[in-house]
């Protein structure tokens, strides 16, 4: 299950399996807050996920 990750009432990362997804907007004192850091490049894998999680349905 994925959770989303704020700060200061902005969304800046989502958290899936224990790992935060940083948002590439994400500030820097954020990072630091959750006691994380970016460690690797986000892959298309990730990037379909969180694509995947703002997309919404089509109402007819």
């Amino acid at each position: 299950m994925e959770n989303a990750v704020y700060w200061k009432g902005r969304q800046v990362g989502i958290e899936c399996a224990g790992r935060i997804l940083w948002f590439t907007s994400a500030p820097p004192e954020a990072v630091v807050a959750y006691g994380t850091q970016r460690s690797e490049p986000v892959s298309v894998e990730q990037s379909m996920l969180a694509r995947n999680l703002v997309t919404t349905a089509s109402y007819r």
